[in-house]
């Protein structure tokens, strides 16, 4: 049976004891909780802490207390689509559909997008029974190009909202003036 790694056990440990203590856990509870006797078993366990906080499992909220790190955020599908895109440097709508977990509708407006900028191209497959693939002609990218066709979209869509709801607020606002003048004129009829 194989041994279970020291790093491991402190982890665990340390999501234990941190449930128990409201998240956070201090040093001496955990080599306690770890039934450490000795100094060397000691300064073992904060070697493993340590290096639990450098690789984000763990993380340091004062001198000495310990807490285990969220979970990191799923990355952005289009991050997985782009990282996809450059390592492969030709893809299929289905491939970035497996790889990021997207829909095939999503991926195609993606790659047109980047198309237009002029960072692929569209080949079109080479029997009738196959789906096309996408080539990297710009692979000098680094950073993933950004859709600012879609923000603008998005920005002239907020601003038409917030014109419709400032025109139903007017209508409200004259609504509430008519009811207060209907209450004024019973109030003077007494």
């Amino acid at each position: 049976m194989a041994q279970q790694s020291f790093a491991k056990t402190v982890l665990e440990t340390l999501t234990a004891e941190a449930r128990k203590r409201g998240g956070e856990v201090s040093v001496d509870e955990l080599s306690c909780a770890l039934l450490l006797q000795t100094r060397a078993e000691h300064k073992r366990m904060t070697n493993a802490l340590s290096d639990l906080v450098k690789s984000g499992r763990a993380g340091r909220v004062r001198q000495g207390v310990y807490a285990v790190a969220s979970r990191e955020r799923e990355p952005d599908r289009r991050e997985v689509m782009w990282r996809t895109l450059r390592m492969r440097k030709s893809v299929t709508v289905a491939d970035l559909q497996e790889f990021a977990g997207v829909a095939a509708s999503y991926a195609e407006e993606w790659l047109q997008m980047l198309a237009r900028r002029g960072v692929v191209r569209r080949a079109e497959p080479a029997g009738s029974d196959q789906e096309c693939s996408w080539r990297l002609i710009r692979s000098d990218l680094v950073e993933m190009p950004l859709d600012t066709a879609k923000a603008k979209r998005l920005r002239a869509l907020r601003r038409k909202r917030k014109t419709e709801l400032q025109q139903a607020l007017d209508r409200i606002s004259d609504g509430l003036g008519t009811v207060r003048k209907l209450i004024q004129t019973l109030g003077d009829d007494q």
